[in-house]
């Protein structure tokens, strides 16, 4: 196997770009583990596709899923409202392309985490048999425990299940193609385990938005609409529909398909300028942690959100973790987060009046700026400290 990757491994070509690195020696895994290597991406300017540009060995991948990575299990009230957010559009998308009269009597979700959306959706779409595939065998024990009577949880990758008992009418998988090491396996596994009329849901962040999935060291590829239908198509599979999710699942994507043979355009697509944002993007994040010490050096502030973004702070701009006074949170679910007090946003409203790093995705930004703005709060979002101007 080459270690270095010399084309796009979606569209085959070789007109890519390298991205900046946001940290000399530092990447983040999705669950918030902070591991030291740097992160390289390459972004094709043909179909889009974004991928590291080194390969993975099967051995890398099985350590980052090892017993230790707990994704869905911090937070278990968040994690039921994201589930239930999940399973609503999912729901709302197979009846918009399906009809009221689909048929999900057995379904299977590859890396279905802590189980609370498999639970929903067998429950919702009246499943007779449910089937839960999860890699991480701290997750899986979780999801085996709070599993319903019709429901399964098997430990490992969905490449490796060989169960034949069912053929599946509904094959789910949520956030996970972009984890895969190889998607055209992974889409292989799908198609396997359906029946000749059944459908397969692949729910994935929106490459054609550059953020914070840029960032994530085991989202081994970013996918365009463009990008997934080409591999899609090469193990069999057609592309049926695809939509943007909406609301607080906004920059995700959902996908169906089925078996068949797909007529593509296989023209360029002209992605130049979506390597250009994501270079800007990721550039923004490698400059965060310089924009700090200039511009947060001596001064006492706090950091709202205990989430995903606080976690990308403390792996890519740990010095603004560490010179922060505490955390600040509408309702606190532990105490203290990276060593750090955690208090509520009430609490924090009565103090003397501080500065507050907004470590929140930009969809949340405008509402939570106006808030505490009206409340005469200083706050900056975190990708503003890169700009020399950001903080007065």
């Amino acid at each position: 196997m080459k270690e270095y990757i010399s084309k796009c491994p979606a569209c085959g070509s070789e007109d890519f770009k390298d991205l900046p690195v946001p940290h000399a020696s530092r990447s983040m895994v999705s669950d918030g583990k902070v591991i030291s290597s740097p992160l390289r991406r390459g972004s094709c300017n043909n179909c889009g596709h974004g991928f590291h540009t080194r390969n993975f060995s099967e051995e890398q991948i099985k350590e980052i899923y090892s017993a230790d990575y707990s994704i869905g299990l911090r937070d278990a009230v968040a994690e039921a409202a994201r589930s239930a957010e999940y399973g609503r559009q999912i729901e709302a998308f197979l009846t918009r392309h399906l009809g009221k009269g689909g048929n999900f009597s057995k379904i299977i979700e590859f890396g279905c985490g802590s189980g609370t959306l498999l639970n929903h959706l067998t429950n919702s779409l009246g499943a007779q048999i449910a089937t839960g595939v999860e890699p991480s065998s701290r997750v899986a024990a979780y999801a085996r425990s709070i599993a319903g009577g019709r429901i399964s949880i098997h430990e490992g990758f969905a490449e490796q299940f060989e169960e034949s008992a069912h053929c599946y009418n509904l094959c789910l998988s949520v956030n996970v193609i972009e984890h895969t090491r190889n998607p055209h396996g992974f889409l292989q596994a799908c198609r396997r385990v359906i029946d000749k009329t059944g459908n397969i849901i692949v729910v994935c962040p929106d490459g054609e938005i550059a953020g914070s999935e840029l960032l994530f060291y085991d989202h081994l590829s970013n996918f365009t609409s463009a990008s997934l239908a080409m591999i899609v198509a090469s193990v069999k599979l057609r592309m049926v529909a695809n939509s943007p999710l909406t609301g607080g699942l906004q920059g995700f994507r959902i996908h169906l398909l089925r078996w068949g043979d797909a007529d593509l355009d296989n023209r360029s697509h002209g992605f130049e300028f979506l390597t250009r944002q994501r270079a800007e993007y990721v550039d923004t994040w490698s400059r965060m942690q310089d924009g700090a010490e200039r511009m947060l050096k001596g001064r006492k502030y706090g950091i709202f959100g205990t989430g995903e973004y606080s976690d990308l702070l403390h792996a890519y701009s740990p010095s603004i973790i560490e010179n922060a006074e505490f955390f600040v949170r509408d309702q606190p679910v532990e105490t203290n987060f990276y060593s750090k007090p955690v208090v509520s946003t009430s609490d924090f409203l009565s103090f003397p009046k501080m500065p507050l790093i907004a470590a929140v995705h930009e969809r949340s930004w405008p509402l939570v700026r106006d808030r505490f703005r009206s409340e005469d709060v200083p706050i900056f979002h975190s990708l503003e400290i890169a700009r020399e101007d950001a903080i007065p």
